[in-house]
């Protein structure tokens, strides 16, 4: 079989295709403290500036190998974008989101789709990914994307999101059809950026907080149509839905992206039997668990545990811990290597 570079690797998996070895990537966040130090780029800085976004993020490869360059590191840069203020930047804290943009049908209306290009936080992101494709274009870089649900939630707020749900579905489907666009403008800005892959994060998509027949009327069509779209766009889409979404995998097989990230709390013999012939798994080691408190060695037996189950490619379940040793980063890339061409087919 043709050996791979790290870009063609995981395209390859989320075409489906055949592969020399799974390859070992992170969907999600990957700034870690000892990265930090090791490149010289630390938070905040590296959520504002370009060139210390692109150093942070290629450090996960140089330093710790994953097979994938992922920007950027927070989740509150799409809101950003609709003019969403944040909470201060910090070394140990991510940027989130202080105030809430959209509050029932006047503060919709008043919204426009903001432009990717100049609004918020995304300018910076999209420098990082140019300066990353020059620096490294044989890595498959990763932009995340929050999906139109988890956005909704962002710009609305929790209580306003769930009762709208509740109380008026039609006004919660027009502020996700507003959501959607977004994701769409922000995705095909990254591709021409640079970005090879995006990854659609819906933390407000799991089982914790929709239930299955939500999950059908609120998420699923809006995944569905996204990654529809960015499909006749040429980008590939990367589906994350944080904690345990095992009640709604069955809906996410009909979503259409090409790779499905999975949280630990998800059975991957599960997932595999469900996505079969539609989209790659990727997961998913709890980042909470043996890579961020055991041996490198633990990290070994679970990475290996996650190919014997049948993973496409091997990921965190979720982003990084901050703490996380760089040891265990190694001992994870490494393991993937050593057993990863012994994954079972199907």
């Amino acid at each position: 079989m043709v050996l791979l570079n790290e870009r063609q690797r995981l395209l390859a998996i989320l075409s489906l295709e055949k592969v020399d070895r799974a390859p070992c990537v992170c969907p999600m966040q990957t700034a870690t403290i000892s990265l930090m130090k090791a490149s010289g780029s630390f938070w905040p800085d590296a959520h504002h500036d370009p060139e210390k976004m692109a150093i942070l993020a290629l450090a996960a490869n140089r330093y710790a190998g994953l097979e994938s360059v992922r920007v950027p590191f927070e989740t509150s840069v799409d809101a950003s974008a609709f003019g969403v203020p944040t909470k201060d930047r910090r070394l140990l804290r991510q940027p989130q989101v202080l105030e809430r943009r959209l509050l029932g049908r006047e503060g919709f209306e008043e919204v426009d789709v903001p432009d990717p290009r100049k609004d918020g936080m995304v300018p910076v992101v999209l420098d990082a990914i140019h300066r990353i494709k020059i620096g490294a274009p044989h890595l498959p870089i990763i932009c995340g994307i929050a999906a139109p649900h988890t956005l909704a939630f962002e710009l609305l707020g929790q209580q306003e999101a769930d009762r709208l749900i509740d109380l008026d579905p039609v006004l919660m489907k027009a502020t996700l059809h507003k959501a959607r666009k977004w994701a769409i403008d922000y995705a095909t800005a990254a591709v021409e950026a640079g970005a090879d892959v995006i990854t659609l994060i819906d933390p407000y998509a799991s089982g914790d907080f929709l239930t299955t027949e939500q999950y059908r009327e609120f998420a699923l069509p809006f995944h569905r149509r996204t990654c529809q779209e960015l499909e006749r766009l040429g980008i590939p889409v990367i589906l994350h839905i944080c904690g345990n979404a095992t009640s709604n995998l069955a809906l996410m097989a009909e979503t259409g992206a090409c790779g499905i990230s999975i949280d630990h709390e998800v059975d991957v013999r599960q997932a595999k039997k469900l996505l079969a012939g539609k989209s790659a798994v990727i997961g998913n080691l709890n980042p909470a668990g043996a890579m961020l408190r055991g041996a490198p060695f633990e990290v070994e037996s679970e990475t290996r545990a996650c190919l014997e189950a049948g993973v496409d490619a091997t990921s965190p379940g979720c982003g990084l811990a901050l703490e996380t040793p760089l040891e265990n980063l190694r001992s994870f890339v490494e393991s993937t290597r050593r057993f990863g061409a012994k994954v079972p087919e199907g």
